[in-house]
């Protein structure tokens, strides 16, 4: 195709002069669409076209308002007058804020009072004004207004109230607004509108034509205000105020700035005329006084250029009224199917036939439906141009003769002198224009709306006259082929448009240019038309599905066949070769098969047959070529088999000829590859079956088929599926049955092979398929594939498979097996228990074998599994299954397979190996089974004496050593016992003993009547209580019961329910006496078989604990005493006492057990104090050569009869406690080696005898000093064995330091000998432990030392010791990091006092204080709360407490320089910032945000912290937070400021300036106003001013009576922003050094995060210098350093100048030379 599209720059005779001279055929695309403008003119310049003139309309005269002329404004109240003129102003809010008032203030007040009310003749007065205003409401651009505020009752005065002009205006605007653009106006103005008003052409006809001149008439311009005349006079006059041009150069006001565009006003108004001119059509749809009004206005040119959308109309020389304007057009084809529907007879006889319009209605129309691009304007174009063509073919002739004339016009203005006679010889016929636009909409794929579009092309070319195309049939065809070309069609809905492409292609040319063209060439066409159509559809560039192309090309075959045979044999000749050779199967098979439907029964049957057994056999030919081994196919071949099986599936099957022509192929072809073609094609092997009448045959192929798949393996399988689907949808014959059971082996190696390996479980899923059913079970899918015995045999593989799979998944403690294998067999095994008839052919045993395996999956895996794990589905049937089988199941069956249940689960209850837990099991009895009844301590738990076995296993074991530190009773672990741990452990590292009591607790405390009944738990309970103690105090110690994994558990509740049912069990006596009824049984040595309940429970407790003499046992005897004695009297304690002097001598560790009870929780009987006085006298008759054992058990003794320190009881007379110091002494002055528990017990007694002695002088002291300065050297935090004498000595110690505040004689023997002492235990602050050694006994040890050295003396403390003590706020105990912040707090200020001395004595500059490495690495830990929990979360924050108490009372170089050392770090934008949003939840948005309005932020005291709260840690970092943006504001700053997520800034900004601002700003007011550095500042010369309204602080310096002044103000955010430093007076300083003044305090505060003192001190510094002639650095125009507050001391030798070291070393880093900034010269540094 030739270049086209556009008009030629040569003129029409030019051109024809050409045509005439080529003599040839015509150009290939006669189709310009646009014409071009002229790039040459000859001749005479041509003047310009003139503009089509329409007329405005005559605009009326404005109307005076009748509140003025009528005297409304006399007599209105004066609050409706009011509103009556705001209705006059510009502004759209006053005008809506009027309609408002006017329709809520009063016309619904008047509807409320009644027609009778005076308020009614007030609106009736007011009717005038309100019709004035409301014909320019009807068009107004505001929405809100064009909705009437008032309701039609207000119109029922028009005709009486107002002249008819007016009445013309309001009926105009009002029809129109009926029709308005918005939906919302169109609808209130459409229910006011009623049929019996009259309307009004005036408005209706020149609203589309001229909108704006509407517009304006009906808002008319205000009139202009005369510009007064300049006055005269000296002055010069003031220029008017300027106007504000709009973009087109017209004047706007500002209130008019939200007016809509001049080309969406005069859009709407056309929409609402073209709406109610269509209005007025149909409602007089009869001719009448209006007609000629009408069509005077129908045939106006300017009018139908609506329906173009080109800016520059082809009608007339405007621009269109549609352009740019879907809705305008839109509105256009409407209005012309109106004149079409409704003025039908009158368009014919009165407009058309003797007018002009048709010719310009038909440029109009044909101009503008081809070039429309807009889809919804295609939804309503449709309609009307066909009617338009249908009705008036002639439109085409008229078109081009309108062309013609306009071509004509423009020759004879352009025309030569010689053109003349070229012009009249030549006879070319001019295209149309019309016909070539119309050629270019099908090009384009009917601009966007193929689906709709194609359809009209029919009925479009059936109204083209032969005389328009006159064109080549091939331009035609090119131009529709050019929308697959291009790809138009390519949208959502491509199936569709490409079948309305390929139906408008193949049914336009039998109507259209067939019969016009030769025959032979007709036959071309439409071979070349129908072998394109099959290639573009086979290649699915026409994207047409199968089904539709067949039918539009039977359809076209039947039309040929009736119109032309020759034309038919050439189309059916073309497409029996593309079917032939089609390499698309699906399309071959879809169209025979649609072509077999359509000519069945006709005279094309028989061709049609032929074609299908053609095919067929070219389709057995491929299958052949393609399985055989020998051959090699090409690729092409290989669509054998899919065309076969489209084939199949698509035609009839009494047609089809493969099976009836060429049976032996088929079956030879189907045998001997009956595996490849079920791996390759199965439909064709199943519909060989069901055509092949031939049951001998079928069953031996069926025979061949399962044998081969029975030696397949693996993947090789996958098509056995494909047989299992056709069986279970019915496609094979019911005759197909195995021979010899072929497939029984491979189905028995596919379960088994499932059963063990989960990477094959699409093998389990392909048996489950085999035996799924829907209807029947297991019947007719198995009777293909197995017999009847093997399909048993397979069944009860089935069953022990799943058993085998339960017991994996129930003993897999990782949860690595898959859940998944379950559900298929229960799904299998479900219609089993269905069918009573078939489960009746099944042994007797089958549901005993299966049952229990079913009653666990339906019960026990919801407890152990989670909803993820396991479909809810699978356990819904599981569980539906069991109540069948309950049912149905003979009791004798029933109880066996319950009772084997029962035994199963207790078995689980000691299985360690087992993932089911105890508790889950609990808690699937007390939900409860169907059919099973518990009892639950028979038959789930065992029984009490196994119970006891297991308990007395454990009496080997000793506790470790270091628990003595909390319980003192502890006796050494003996390290001649020795104890073997048991290794059976479950995952949660629980022991059989530990799951067992567990769960018996648990089932106890649910139960508490059976809890009564079984006393004897009460001791295996406690049991386990002091075990999970022992592991939570020393989880790295041996433990019989528990293993360290059990510290994740929540060993805190198993404490707490013993010590639950501990006490509601000994509380639970109704005789109160019961308890010396058991100790005299004891006492007496009778049996206890004659007591009962809690007499007989305790009884067993002590003599179970005689009998070993365990330190286990006596724990907990120990613990069981506790909770019995606390309301003992003075008798029951004495018997008490008797026995513990009976067991005395065979059980000592009981005997103390008892005496520590009786001391501690009953009252004081008189043999305890006898007690403690014999074994202290006993003492003195020890020598020191039996003091190690003797010695050491008396010892041990008497400390246990000690009373509690809160109790009244004196533990020893004086005299008594004078002897026992003195028996220790002579121990240890004696040669005798004495053994560290000696010492270690001698320490607890010094404890409690050291304030008997107080007032005691003697040596006592300094053997009690010695004891303690010695234990204290060779004890250590780190070791294990030494904790225990290290508690007991820090304790004395703590003693002593609490009895020398009172007791001067002793504070002075304690002066002198506290400074080792306390070295000793500074040091042991510093040792830093490992965390695996975490255990509660060393945190009471480091918590003791952190209380001595609470209060360390000053010259203990040194900068050194806050880093070698960081570590501690790390230790696991809350409690040790509350105390160690205490000292560590003290040791900062320490630090920071060193640091001010070191920086101020510093004259080199060689100082620099850092923040300790070991603070830094806490700091830089990245801690989520979330996360890390709470504990790591405290820790991390004491170490940024610790941070900001380094910055407190330190000088401006120490500040700067930490704040240096953490930007440089950037430890504040990496971890401090996550970290307190993460706590305060500020990434959650401002709503979820952590709310601080209860607490105050400024204020947090460490020691009250109490873990476990859900606020203690997010106050704590609030607190934090406030801190760092009081200590470090230029940091957070930064940060904030370069926060890219804009939503977490602004949350940010918001919670600091609603928490945290207020309080700093109040702070720091108050810093500068009251302080001590602020105190020294002020002077008779320096005045500092503060105003907390107004958050500024003035700093005033005088000077010879004249003041210098600078002002600072804090904004409302700060420290987000930066506080605002402005100098305000200035007097005898230079711009240059006063501005370098000021930007130096700036400094100060926002990068050095000064306070304003500092900032203040600088400004006097500089100020004071200034005037004392000191020079200022030549660098930073300052005199005191913002750096380091040095003065400029280092001087440039040849000029003179004097520079900063830091800014010189500043200026030598970035210039990279050592010379001077002003001169050049080098500068020497010495």
């Amino acid at each position: 195709m030739v270049k086209g599209g556009g008009k030629s720059s040569a003129s029409s005779a030019t051109r024809k002069k050409h045509a005439l001279k080529a003599a040839g055929p015509r150009p290939e695309d006669p189709s310009p669409l646009e014409k071009k403008p002229k790039t040459k003119e000859k001749g005479k310049k041509k003047e310009p076209r003139p503009k089509m003139y329409i007329p405005p309309v005559k605009p009326s005269p404005v109307l005076p308002d009748p509140l003025e002329t009528t005297g409304l404004a006399h007599t209105l109240p004066a609050d409706l007058l009011v509103v009556l003129r705001s209705l006059s102003k510009k502004a759209e809010v006053t005008k809506i804020r009027a309609l408002e008032d006017l329709q809520s203030g009063w016309v619904e007040k008047c509807q409320k009072a009644g027609e009778d009310h005076p308020l009614t003749h007030t609106l009736v007065d007011m009717l005038p004004v309100w019709l004035h205003h409301l014909p320019a409401f009807f068009v107004h651009p505001s929405r809100r207004i064009r909705i009437p505020p008032v309701k039609d009752h207000m119109f029922f005065h028009l005709r009486q109230v107002i002249p008819s002009s007016q009445l013309e205006d309001i009926l105009g605007t009002w029809c129109m607004s009926a029709h308005d653009i918005d939906r919302g106006v169109a609808l209130v103005g459409r229910k006011s509108w009623n049929g019996a008003i009259p309307d009004n052409k005036n408005e209706k006809q020149a609203g589309p034509l001229d909108p704006l001149s509407v517009y304006a008439a009906l808002n008319p311009t205000p009139p202009v205000v005369p510009v007064q005349p300049p006055r005269k006079g000296a002055g010069r006059a003031a220029p008017p105020p300027p106007r504000k041009e709009d973009a087109d150069g017209s004047s706007r006001l500002k209130s008019d700035e939200s007016e809509e565009s001049e080309t969406d006003k005069k859009a709407r108004l056309r929409v609402a005329a073209f709406g109610a001119i269509r209005w007025m059509i149909v409602s007089r749809n009869r001719p009448s006084a209006t007609t000629e009004d009408l069509i005077h206005f129908v045939s106006n040119p300017a009018l139908w250029t609506s329906l173009n959308s080109v800016e520059n109309s082809p009608l007339v020389d405007i621009e269109s009224f549609g352009f740019a304007q879907p809705v305008v057009r839109k509105s256009c084809w409407t209005f012309l199917q109106t004149l079409l529907q409704y003025w039908n007879g009158e368009l014919s006889i009165r407009i058309l036939c003797p007018g002009p319009l048709l010719p310009t209605l038909s440029s109009a129309v044909l101009g503008s439906a081809w070039i429309e691009v807009d889809t919804t304007v295609h939804q309503i174009m449709w309609q009307p141009l066909l009617t338009f063509l249908k009705r008036y073919p002639q439109a085409w002739e008229l078109e081009r003769h309108l062309d013609d004339i306009r071509e004509r016009n423009d020759d004879d203005e352009e025309s030569e002198p010689g053109d003349e006679t070229i012009a009249q010889t030549s006879s070319l016929p001019h295209p149309s224009k019309a016909y070539q636009a119309f050629l270019h909409f099908l090009e384009l794929g009917c601009s966007g709306s193929p689906t709709q579009g194609y359809p009209t092309v029919v009925i479009i070319l059936s109204t083209i006259p032969s005389s328009v195309r006159y064109s080549p049939l091939h331009y035609f065809l090119t131009s529709f082929w050019a929308a697959i070309d291009g790809r138009a069609l390519s949208s959502l809905h491509r199936s569709a448009a490409s079948a309305a492409f390929l139906s408008s292609l193949l049914e336009s040319p039998p109507g259209s240019w067939t019969a016009e063209s030769a025959n032979e060439q007709a036959r071309k066409v439409v071979q070349e038309q129908f072998e394109k159509v099959w290639e573009e559809v086979e290649h699915r560039n026409l994207r047409a599905e199968e089904r539709a192309a067949g039918t539009i090309l039977a359809r076209t075959l039947a039309s040929l066949i009736d119109m032309d045979p020759t034309l038919f044999d050439a189309a059916w000749d073309t497409l029996t070769f593309k079917i032939k050779t089609s390499s698309s199967s699906l399309l071959v098979a879809v169209v025979l098969k649609t072509f077999f439907d359509r000519f069945s029964g006709s005279p094309l049957q028989s061709r049609i047959d032929s074609l299908l057994t053609e095919v067929s056999f070219l389709a057995v030919d491929r299958c052949e070529s393609l399985f055989n081994p020998n051959a090699e196919s090409p690729a092409t071949e290989r669509n054998g088999p899919t065309q076969i099986l489209h084939l199949l599936r698509n035609s009839v099957e009494n047609c089809l000829t493969i099976l009836s022509f060429q049976p032996l192929r088929v079956d030879g072809l189907v045998g001997e590859n009956a595996y490849l073609i079920l791996a390759d094609s199965p439909e064709i092997l199943f519909a060989y079956f069901r055509n092949r009448n031939d049951e001998q045959k079928c069953s031996g192929i069926w025979a061949m088929l399962l044998s081969s798949l029975s030696k397949k393996t693996g993947d090789a399988l996958k098509p056995l599926s494909y047989l299992l689907d056709a069986a279970h949808q019915k496609k094979l014959p019911a005759y197909l049955k195995p021979i010899d059971d072929e497939l029984y082996g491979t189905l028995k190696e596919i379960i088994h092979e499932c059963s063990v390996a989960r990477q094959i479980l699409h093998q389990w899923r392909l048996y489950a398929e085999f035996c799924k059913s829907r209807s029947k079970p297991l019947t007719w899918v198995s009777d293909h594939f197995v017999s009847e015995h093997g399909f048993l045999d397979l069944l009860e593989v089935v069953i022990q498979t799943f058993n085998d799979r339960l017991n994996l998944i129930l003993h897999d403690q990782t949860s690595d097996v898959t859940l998944g294998g379950l559900d298929l067999p229960i799904d299998l095994l479900g219609p089993l228990f269905l069918d009573e008839q078939r489960r009746a052919t099944l042994p007797e045993d089958f549901c005993d074998t299966l049952a229990p395996a079913l009653f666990l999956s339906a019960f026990l895996l919801p407890q152990v599994c989670s909803e993820t794990e396991i479909d809810q589905t699978t356990i819904g049937n599981a569980q539906k299954l069991w109540g069948i089988w309950v049912k149905q199941t003979n009791p004798e069956h029933k109880g066996v397979v319950i009772d084997s249940i029962k035994t199963n689960l207790k078995s689980m209850m000691v299985d360690t190996n087992i993932r089911p837990m105890p508790e889950q099991i609990l808690s699937m009895v007390s939900q409860g089974t169907p059919g099973v009844a518990f009892n639950l301590l028979e038959d789930l738990f065992p029984s009490s004496l196994e119970i006891r076995d297991m308990l007395r296993e454990f009496s080997p074991y000793q506790a470790h050593s270091s628990i003595a530190v909390q319980n003192y009773l502890v006796p050494p672990m003996d390290p001649d016992k020795t104890w073997k741990e048991p290794q059976k452990f479950d995952s949660r590292g629980f022991s059989v003993y530990a799951r067992v009591v567990g769960a018996l607790v648990r089932a106890l405390i649910e139960d508490r009547q059976l809890a009564k009944r079984n006393l004897w738990s009460i001791r295996p309970a406690l049991a386990l209580s002091v075990y999970a103690q022992d592991l939570k105090r020393v989880p790295y110690a041996e433990n019989p019961v528990f293993q360290r994994p059990a510290l994740s558990q929540d060993l805190e509740s198993i404490i707490s329910k013993v010590d639950q049912l501990a006490t509601y069990l000994l509380t639970s006596a109704s005789d109160e006496t019961w308890r010396s009824t058991s100790v005299r049984a004891l006492l007496a040595g009778v049996s206890l078989e004659g007591l009962d309940g809690l007499p007989k429970c305790l009884g067993e407790v002590i003599t179970e604990t005689l009998r070993k003499d365990s330190s286990q046992d006596t724990r907990i005897l120990e613990y069981l005493l506790q909770h019995t004695l606390s309301d003992a009297d003075e008798t029951e304690a004495g018997l008490w006492m008797q026995l513990a002097r009976k067991v005395e001598r065979n059980a000592p560790q009981t005997s103390m057990t008892i005496v520590a009870a009786v001391a501690q929780y009953a009252r004081e009987p008189p043999l305890l104090d006898r007690y403690r006085n014999e074994m202290a006298a006993a003492l003195l008759g020890i020598p020191a050569s039996k003091a190690n054992e003797e010695g050491l058990l008396t010892l041990r003794k008497l400390a246990a009869s000690a009373p509690s320190p809160d109790s009244d009881v004196v533990f020893l007379p004086q005299n008594r406690a004078v002897h026992v110091m003195k028996a220790c002494q002579e121990w240890i002055a004696s040669d005798e080696d004495m053994e560290e528990q000696l010492e270690t017990v001698m320490t607890l007694i010094f404890t409690h005898l050291a304030p008997i002695l107080q007032n005691v002088p003697g040596a006592h002291w300094d053997l009690i000093f010695d004891v303690l300065e010695s234990n204290l050297e060779t004890a250590s935090v780190s070791d294990d064995d030494s904790l225990v004498v290290l508690a007991r000595s820090l304790k004395l110690l703590l003693t002593i330091k609490d009895l020398v505040t009172t007791n001067k004689s002793l504070r002075a023997a304690w002066q002198e000998r506290s400074s080792a002492i306390l070295t000793f235990v500074r040091d042991m602050a510093t040792v830093q432990l490992e965390i695996e050694m975490a255990s509660a006994p060393r945190s009471i040890c480091c918590e003791l030392v952190l209380l001595v050295i609470q209060d360390l003396p000053a010259v203990l403390i040194d900068q050194d010791t806050m880093p070698k003590m960081c570590h501690l706020i790390k230790d696991t105990s809350d409690t040790v990091k509350t105390t160690a912040y205490q000292v560590l707090h003290n040791a900062a200020k320490r630090r920071t006092e060193h640091f001010v001395i070191e920086a101020g004595v510093d004259t080199e500059d060689s100082f620099k204080a850092n923040i300790p490495d070991e603070l830094v690495e806490i700091l830089q830990q990245n801690v989520l709360l979330d996360e890390v929990g709470e504990h790591i979360t405290f820790s991390y924050l004491l170490g940024w407490m610790l941070l900001f108490d380094l910055f407190e009372d330190a000088s401006l170089a120490i500040r700067s320089s930490y704040v240096e050392q953490l930007r440089s770090l950037d430890i504040i934008a990496s971890h401090f910032i996550p970290t307190i949003i993460n706590i305060l939840h500020l990434d959650e948005g401002p709503a979820k945000s952590f709310k601080l309005d209860v607490w105050a932020v400024d204020e947090y005291y460490v020691e009250h912290y109490r873990s476990g709260s859900s606020f203690s840690i997010p106050v704590l970092a609030a607190h934090i937070y406030y801190r760092a943006l009081l200590t470090i504001p230029s940091l957070i700053h930064a940060w904030v400021s370069d926060c890219k997520d804009r939503q977490l800034g602004s949350t940010i900004t918001v919670y600091t300036t609603q928490y945290f601002s207020p309080v700093i700003i109040h702070i720091e007011l108050a810093h500068t106003k009251n302080s001590s550095a602020a105190t020294e500042l002020v002077d008779e010369n320096l005045t500092i001013k503060t105003a907390a309204s107004t958050n500024e602080v003035i700093a005033s310096y005088l000077v010879d009576e004249h003041q210098l002044e600078i002002k600072m103000k804090i904004p409302s955010d700060w420290p987000l922003h930066k506080i605002e430093v402005e100098g305000t007076k200035r007097v005898g300083v230079d711009t240059k050094h006063w501005r370098s003044w000021v930007l130096a305090v700036q400094q100060i505060l926002w990068s050095h995060n000064g306070r304003i003192v500092d900032g203040i001190g600088l400004f006097k510094k500089n100020v004071k210098l200034h005037f004392e002639g000191q020079v200022e650095c030549a660098i930073c125009y300052s005199i005191v350093s913002v750096m380091d507050g040095s003065l400029p001391r280092i001087p440039c030798k040849t000029c003179k100048n004097r520079f900063h070291a830091g800014c010189l070393y500043k200026w030598f880093s970035s210039s990279h030379s050592s010379s001077c900034p002003l001169c050049r010269s080098d500068i020497a540094l010495h």
